[in-house]
C-alpha cells in the first residue's frame, strides 16, 4: 500500500491516503480548512495526482446585503495507474454561514456526511463510481449559497477570499461573478485579477494567502469627533486641535465645528489646525462633524500641491527625531528601498494584541528591534519610518482611524477611541506619498504595500516631529469615547462660498502716485479649495499684478491679498472701477474717483489758505471777546 501526506497552505490543510486497487482497497480522505486567520504550515507534495480548484462566487444583492451562491469544481487526476481516490472531505470555520448545500460528482447527486464541533463544520464525500486508471479524472461539486462573505461596508462591496497554496500539480482558479445589474466595478485588487470581463473577474493561481478586493471608486464616512480642552494654567493661553486634513486621497465635507475656531492654519505636514482661547483654569468641549470621502486614485484637484510642498519638507523628512531612530544598522544593511523595508517590518515584529487594552507605551523604532514581540501599529510604523530615513528615503507617520471588518486580521490600538497609525512614504517616481500598512499586512496576510484600501482616515500626519499635532481621540480630560465613525451610503455635497473680508485701500486717488491695497479672502465653504484664481479687473486703473492663485484654502482659512494700482490717465479728473473676481465670481465692484495731481495742489492749497483763515478768525475773535491784551498801570500812593 501507498501513502502520500500532503497539507495546503492558508488554512487548507489536510492528509491522503492511496490505495493500489491490486491490493486492499484504502480509502482516501482530503481535508480542506476554509478560513480566514490563514497560517503556513509545511508543505508535503503529493505527486501520484493533480488537483485542480475551480471556485465561482455569484453575487446577488438583497437591499443591504450581499448573497453569494458558490460553486467548487474539485478535479482529481490520478498519475499513476495502480493508485485512486475514493473519498474527500472539506471543512468550513462555523462562522463561514452555508445553506442549501448540494453535492455531486460525475455521475450524478451524492448524499454527504455532516458532522460538526465547536470549531467547524465537516463535509464527507464519497465517489459513486471512480473512474480507475492513469490519467483517469474524478470531479466533486459543491454547491450552496454563503450570505456572509461578502460585505457591503457604505458605498463599497469588500470581501476577504482566502486561497489555497498551489503546488507543481495543482491549479486553483477564483471567480468572482458581480450582479448584472450592478454598475460596481472593481478598484483595488491584492492581487490584481488575471482579467476583468465585464462583470466577470478571475484570479488564476494567486501566490498570496488571500485575495482582498474592493468594488467601488470610493467610500463615505459620517465622522462625530469631539475634543476637551483644559487650561491648568492660572492665566489666559491659546491652544491647537488637529481637525480630519485633506490629502491626496482624502476629502473633507465640513458640517460643523462647534464652537468655532478663533483661526485656522495648515501646518507644513499639511495639518489642518484650529486656534481657541482659553481663559484661566477654563474647560472647552469642540464638536467636529463631517462627512469624509476616502478614493481608490489620488485626487487631480489635491496632487499638484502635495508634489510641490514636498519641496519645502524634504530639510526635515530624513532626520531621526525622537522614536525613528535606529541604532542596530547592522540588522537593516543589505535593506535599500520601501519594499524591503516593507518587508523586513512585517517579518520581524509580531503584533501584542494584549497591549491594546493595557497601558501601551510608545517604544520607538530602536526599542522595539531589540523587542520585536511588543509591537503594537505605532512600533510598525515607527520602524518604517526609521529605517526608512536612515536609508534616505522621506517619509512620515499617519495617525487615524482603522475601519476594520475583522479587528483581529486588522487590529487597532493607541486607546480606547480605536486609532490606528500607518507609514507613508515618498514615491520620486510618480511624486506622490505612498501609503502603506506593515501592522495590517502582518496580521491578516493581505498586501498593503502595492496597493491600500478604503478603511483608513487621516487624523494627522507626523513628518516634522513624532508626536505634534495629537490625533482626535487624544484630546480627552476623563476617559470618554471621542471618535464616531461610521461608513454611509450619502453623496456628499461640496458647498463652495467665498467671502471677502478686511478690504482696505482708498478709494479717492491722484494721478501722479501709486497705492496699495489689501484684502482677505476667506473660505466660509465645507471643504478644502485647491489653486484658486484670484483676478483683479479695472476701468481707468493700472493694476501692478492682475492675477494671484491661492494653492488651497481650508474651511474657515484666510488668506490676505496685497496689490499696487494707480490711475490709467494723467491730468484728467475721471472715475474708475475696481473689480475683484475669485473662482470666477465677481466678489467686489468698488469704484475709485482719481483726481489730477494739479487740483490735488490747489485743495491743499485752499485747505492752508482755510486753515490759515479759520485761525486768523479764531484770533480776531478772542481780540474783540477779550479785548486783547490788557495795559497794567502801576500807581504809587
Amino acid at each position: 500500500m501507498q501513502k502520500v501526506k500532503f497539507l495546503l497552505r492558508q488554512g487548507f490543510g489536510g492528509q491522503t491516503k492511496f490505495r493500489s486497487f491490486f491490493n486492499t482497497f484504502n480509502s482516501l480522505l482530503i481535508f480542506l480548512t476554509f478560513a480566514f486567520l490563514l497560517l503556513p504550515f509545511s508543505n508535503v507534495l503529493a505527486a501520484d495526482f493533480k488537483t485542480d480548484y475551480q471556485v465561482d462566487y455569484n453575487l446577488s444583492q438583497s437591499q443591504n446585503n450581499l448573497n453569494s451562491q458558490v460553486n467548487f469544481k474539485i478535479k482529481i487526476i490520478n498519475l499513476k495507474s495502480d493508485l485512486y481516490v475514493n473519498r474527500f472531505a472539506i471543512s468550513f470555520p462555523n462562522t463561514f454561514s452555508i445553506n442549501n448545500l448540494k453535492t455531486s460528482d460525475d455521475n450524478g447527486f451524492i448524499n454527504p456526511k455532516i458532522t460538526t464541533d465547536e470549531e467547524k463544520t465537516k463535509i464527507e464525500l464519497e465517489f459513486s463510481n471512480p473512474a480507475i486508471g492513469k490519467d483517469s479524472v474524478n470531479t466533486f461539486f459543491l454547491n450552496f449559497d454563503q450570505a456572509n462573505l461578502f460585505k457591503i461596508n457604505g458605498k463599497v462591496w469588500e470581501v476577504v477570499l482566502p486561497v489555497i497554496e498551489n503546488t507543481q500539480n495543482e491549479s486553483y482558479k477564483v471567480t468572482v461573478n458581480l450582479p448584472e445589474t450592478t454598475n460596481k466595478k472593481i478598484s483595488i485588487s491584492k492581487p490584481k485579477p488575471d482579467s476583468v470581463s465585464g462583470n466577470k473577474i478571475t484570479w488564476n493561481n494567486p501566490i498570496t494567502k488571500t485575495i482582498y478586493a474592493v468594488f467601488g471608486e470610493s467610500q463615505v464616512y459620517q465622522a462625530e469627533l469631539t475634543y476637551h480642552l483644559k487650561n491648568d494654567q492660572i492665566y489666559p493661553i491659546f491652544t491647537e486641535i488637529a481637525f480630519p486634513p485633506e490629502t491626496n486621497y482624502q476629502k473633507i465635507f465640513l458640517q460643523l465645528i462647534n464652537p468655532a475656531p478663533e483661526s485656522v492654519r495648515l501646518d507644513e505636514d499639511g495639518n489642518y489646525l484650529g486656534k481657541y482661547f482659553l481663559k484661566p483654569l477654563e474647560t472647552r468641549t469642540i464638536i467636529y462633524k463631517s462627512l469624509i470621502e476616502v478614493y481608490s486614485k489620488t485626487r487631480d484637484d489635491a496632487t499638484p500641491y502635495f508634489r510641490t510642498t514636498i519641496n519645502q519638507q524634504k530639510n526635515y523628512l530624513l532626520t531621526a527625531k525622537k522614536y525613528w531612530q535606529i541604532n542596530k544598522v547592522d540588522l537593516i544593511k543589505n535593506i535599500n528601498n520601501p519594499k524591503g523595508i516593507y518587508d523586513f517590518v512585517t517579518n520581524t515584529l509580531k503584533y501584542n494584541y494584549n497591549k491594546i487594552n493595557s497601558d501601551n507605551k510608545r517604544l520607538g523604532a530602536d526599542i522595539v528591534l531589540s523587542n520585536p514581540d511588543q509591537a503594537v501599529c505605532l512600533e510598525f510604523s515607527d520602524l518604517f519610518v526609521g529605517i526608512a530615513r536612515e536609508k534616505g528615503i522621506y517619509s512620515r507617520e499617519v495617525e487615524g482611524y482603522g475601519f476594520s471588518l475583522d479587528p483581529k486580521l486588522q487590529p487597532i490600538s493607541l486607546s480606547s477611541d480605536i486609532l490606528h497609525a500607518w507609514p507613508e512614504y515618498f514615491d520620486s517616481k510618480t511624486e506622490n506619498w505612498i501609503a502603506i500598512d506593515p501592522t495590517w499586512g502582518n496580521t491578516s496576510g493581505i498586501d498593503y504595500f502595492s496597493s491600500f484600501d478604503l478603511n483608513h482616515i487621516v487624523f494627522v500626519i507626523h513628518g516634522k516631529t513624532p508626536d505634534y499635532p495629537l490625533a482626535a481621540g487624544m484630546y480627552k480630560i476623563e476617559n470618554s469615547r471621542d471618535v464616531l465613525i461610521k461608513p454611509v451610503v450619502d453623496k456628499p455635497v461640496e458647498k463652495k462660498e467665498i467671502i471677502l473680508e478686511g478690504i482696505d485701500f482708498p478709494t479717492t486717488i491722484s494721478d501722479k502716485k501709486s497705492y496699495q491695497g489689501k484684502f482677505i479672502i476667506k473660505n466660509n465653504g465645507s471643504s478644502y479649495l485647491w489653486q484658486i484664481p484670484v483676478v483683479l479687473k479695472a476701468n481707468n486703473i493700472n493694476i501692478e499684478k492682475e492675477k494671484f492663485v491661492i494653492p488651497v484654502l481650508a474651511p474657515f482659512e484666510k488668506k490676505s491679498i496685497f496689490f499696487n494700482f494707480s490711475s490709467q490717465k494723467e491730468n484728467k479728473r475721471i472715475q474708475g472701477v475696481l473689480m475683484i473676481n475669485v473662482l470666477q465670481k465677481q466678489l467686489l465692484e468698488q469704484k475709485i474717483n482719481v483726481i489730477p495731481f494739479i487740483f490735488t495742489l490747489i485743495s491743499k492749497f485752499f485747505i492752508v489758505l482755510l486753515g490759515l483763515s479759520i485761525l486768523f478768525l479764531i484770533f480776531r475773535i478772542f481780540t474783540l471777546r477779550f479785548g486783547g491784551f490788557r495795559k497794567t498801570e502801576r500807581h504809587d500812593h
